[in-house]
């Protein structure tokens, strides 16, 4: 991105990886959080209360020091790409009671948050989007007047081929930004995410670039490949500094190894917010 100062590349105690770099007067902050923050997605059945995962939001947006919550969404492996400006915090902050959380309000999130795959911030608004071996998308625009816009995405097969991806960028375009750089989070590789031969020549002829094989010689889907593509081909700046394959990966939620019953149940996230400039800060690594 132009006129940007990267500051650190660190992990913290949730999260797999994280970058922080600077825009003008601000910080911006993404970041992919590991099984060590616990399951974020109030849709998954991980055997814990729902209320379980409320306060792993809640001790996340904590620990990021966020300020205001994430926004979740409702996925449905779709294209609706929503404004974060449309919905109050208060419609989707956790309520902690007397009596601490509840299931009820945490069915009441999941039944209140936007159905939608991409979401956007013109005010920058924390974003999170939800992943275990889709791909966790999280874009930063630049605006003509020194302003961000802020974008999280679910691309999953469905959602990079029915064209989550363009929705998404173009929705930061009509929203002013110019400029914009992505970065891929953990997914599930090419090597691994094996599929039957009908649905690799369906796909590939979509996206050529998916097309892929695993280590046996059998047909699989390399959706980071084909996002990539998708990406550079609309003049977004792509990084893959972040990623790492969910599957071979212990330290991530994979549904497919979950499947295979060498994982628990759980979504990681892909997180976006802004701080405050500071005046200077050194390079730290964990």
């Amino acid at each position: 991105m132009d006129n940007t100062e990267h500051i650190y590349h660190t992990s913290a105690p949730l999260l797999f990886s994280y970058q922080l770099f600077r825009s003008g007067a601000h910080e911006v902050n993404i970041a992919f959080t590991s099984v060590a923050a616990g399951n974020v997605g109030l849709h998954v059945d991980t055997g814990e209360p729902q209320a379980q995962t409320l306060r792993h939001r809640l001790r996340l947006e904590g620990m990021l020091s966020t300020g205001l919550p994430f926004l979740y969404l409702n996925q449905v492996h779709g294209t609706t790409v929503v404004c974060a400006e449309d919905y109050e915090p208060a419609q989707y902050a956790p309520q902690d009671s007397a009596d601490g959380f509840s299931d009820t309000h945490a069915q009441h999130l999941l039944e209140q948050a936007p159905v939608a795959d991409a979401a956007y911030s013109t005010n920058g608004r924390p974003l999170a989007i939800m992943v275990a071996d889709c791909i966790p998308v999280v874009l930063v625009g630049q605006c003509q007047d020194g302003g961000l816009v802020l974008a999280v995405a679910h691309a999953g097969r469905k959602g990079l081929l029915d064209g989550v991806l363009q929705r998404t960028v173009a929705a930061m375009h009509e929203a002013g930004a110019e400029n914009i750089c992505a970065w891929l989070g953990p997914s599930i590789c090419g090597s691994c995410y094996e599929v039957p031969e009908q649905m690799r020549t369906a796909s590939a002829e979509r996206i050529p670039q998916v097309a892929a094989q695993t280590r046996t010689g059998t047909p699989a889907l390399d959706l980071p490949a084909g996002a990539i593509a998708i990406l550079e081909d609309m003049g977004v700046e792509v990084s893959t500094e972040l990623a790492a394959c969910t599957y071979e990966t212990g330290e991530l939620y994979s549904h497919r190894a979950f499947t295979h019953g060498s994982r628990p149940a759980g979504r990681i996230a892909g997180l976006v917010w802004l701080s405050a400039a500071s005046e200077e800060k050194e390079e730290t690594t964990n």
